[in-house]
């Protein structure tokens, strides 16, 4: 189920979490914006603004393009404003039953105040709505709050406002609260209750009716309800509109796509440094290939097809039976993992018999070669032994067993 995270912008705020229906799914938290950042973990926010703050009216205006509204809003509003409009931001709301067209002045001041201190917070909210628009909706009763001090009036018919209740007398008097067709749907929040008691007594004795409720907790749970579920004019247009479209899904996804590509840049190099590795191995390989290549056969200098030429070399050279140059070399490999030590310095072949340079340590090793060999099926001869630095230079000659 979907939720909310209510922030009043009060001093100091306070925030509280709902349902899609308004209903409180947790306690009232007081403190520094800061402090409510873990609750906005995937849920939504809403902020709402003072209400002594932001100015309402429905002012009656000719035109209903949006643009031209905009235009227009400012100087319909500049009397009941304290300044110069240019310092207002103006937001507007979508016209009901009534003439006028439901508007919302704020200082430019405050908004960017509130902005900075949502963000140096973390908290992305997706709705600015002011304090008045959050009360309840009673077509049959004028609905105040009463919290520090303060009125917030919303009567059927009439543009909610709010005032300044010290003292209280005075302020029922100003809302015009008296008389038989005055019915009222009060609520006060409970630190109000003890010193606003006399005056209330006697305001039921002039009103029509007067329904009162107490707010332990302030008057958050009952704003936050009205917040979420009648989604009110939200302060969030013009310059201070939610980033959406593309320039938003862009700013929305910055932090994955940023990651995403530093992935695939490490992909990229992987990759890119995998195939200089494979490269510089190809490289390595040629050059060994080339080596075995003109050990096997030195007679040969130009390289064109190794497969090839070494198919042909064999053909030629190689016998039927066991006897193979293949099967020579397979004998050699042996004989040499077996022996130890060996290091094959030459190679070559005259006719079918194999003529072979190795280096050993001594001569021992040689001869144990030659011995290796005649286990595997081949004659090796030793035509000569010649000492080389530390070790042992000899020339071996490998052919079959018997007559040749």
């Amino acid at each position: 189920m979907t939720q909310f995270l209510v922030l009043r912008l009060s001093e100091p705020p306070s925030w509280v979490v709902v349902d899609a229906t308004g209903a409180r799914l947790g306690p009232v938290g007081t403190g520094d914006l800061a402090d409510a950042a873990p609750l906005a973990t995937e849920r939504r926010i809403i902020a709402i603004a003072p209400s002594s703050d932001v100015t309402l009216a429905e002012p009656e205006l000719p035109v209903k393009s949006s643009g031209r509204l905009a235009q227009i809003v400012p100087f319909a509003l500049e009397e009941t404003l304290a300044g110069d409009i240019e310092d207002f931001h103006f937001a507007i709301g979508k016209r009901g039953d009534r003439a006028g067209t439901p508007v919302a002045a704020v200082a430019r001041e405050r908004m960017d105040s509130w902005r900075a201190q949502l963000a140096a917070a973390g908290l992305k909210i997706e709705a600015l709505v002011p304090e008045p628009l959050c009360l309840p909706d009673n077509p049959g009763k004028i609905v105040v709050v009463l919290e520090n001090s303060r009125l917030t009036v919303r009567a059927p018919g009439q543009v909610a406002y709010s005032l300044d209740a010290e003292p209280l007398t005075e302020a029922f008097a100003l809302c015009g609260f008296e008389g038989e067709d005055r019915h009222l749907q009060l609520f006060v929040a409970q630190q109000d209750w003890e010193a606003s008691r006399e005056v209330i007594d006697v305001l039921r004795e002039v009103t029509g009716s007067l329904d009162m409720q107490l707010l332990p907790d302030g008057a958050l749970p009952l704003l936050a309800a009205q917040a979420v579920a009648s989604q009110p004019l939200s302060l969030l247009q013009g310059a201070y509109a939610p980033t959406t479209g593309l320039l938003g899904d862009i700013r929305r996804w910055r932090v994955p796509a940023a990651l995403a590509a530093g992935l695939l840049l490490l992909h990229v190099g992987a990759q890119t440094w995998q195939l200089f590795s494979l490269r510089a191995e190809e490289r390595r390989v040629d050059a060994s290939i080339e080596q075995t290549f003109h050990a096997l056969m030195p007679d040969v200098t130009r390289i064109v097809d190794v497969r090839a030429q070494v198919s042909q070399r064999l053909a030629a050279a190689g016998t039927t039976g066991s006897d193979t140059m293949l099967h020579r070399l397979a004998a050699l490999g042996g004989a040499m993992s077996s022996q130890g030590g060996l290091i094959v310095k030459r190679l070559a072949w005259a006719g079918s018999d194999m003529d072979l340079t190795v280096v050993a340590p001594n001569a021992e090793a040689i001869a144990g070669l030659s011995q290796m060999l005649g286990q595997r099926g081949l004659s090796a001869q030793v035509q000569s032994t010649a000492a080389a630095d530390a070790n042992v230079e000899g020339r071996v000659l490998v052919r079959a067993m018997g007559p040749t």
